[in-house]
């Protein structure tokens, strides 16, 4: 189970274990994001810090509607206590956690400041 706490934005914020390309693992609070499709988002000097590695470039649309483009890395991320291999999307905000973390797990959160975050495995004959 991964656990968090919602801010007083009401914002969902889980630790996400990043391993750095020396194998050290690096936490970064991350603001669990459901209408962001992707794994993760980092600022380019957390990923240049961790010395990801690059993969391709890559464009999206944005909530305000425009498009943005940006660099891709691979990074292997401990989730739910395994290692996941995922594409990081090198983006000047907030580091983001999306759907496609979350995905097969039940997310859940109690939306009041100090409020509880708990994501689990949905058993797979569920």
């Amino acid at each position: 189970m991964i656990s968090g706490a919602v801010n007083e934005f009401l914002e969902a914020i889980i630790a996400v274990r990043i391993q750095d390309s020396h194998g050290r693992s690096q936490v970064i609070n991350a603001i669990v994001d459901t209408g962001f499709s992707g794994s993760l988002t980092l600022p380019p000097e957390a990923i240049a810090r961790m010395g990801l590695p690059w993969r391709s470039r890559g464009s999206a649309m944005l909530a305000d509607g425009s498009f943005d483009q940006f660099d891709n890395h691979n990074a292997i991320v401990i989730w739910d206590g395994q290692a996941r291999e995922v594409l990081v999307e090198a983006v000047a905000v907030e580091p983001l956690v999306g759907m496609g973390l979350i995905g097969s797990f039940e997310f859940r959160m109690v939306a009041v400041p100090g409020g509880a975050v708990t994501i689990t495995a949905i058993p797979p004959d569920s």
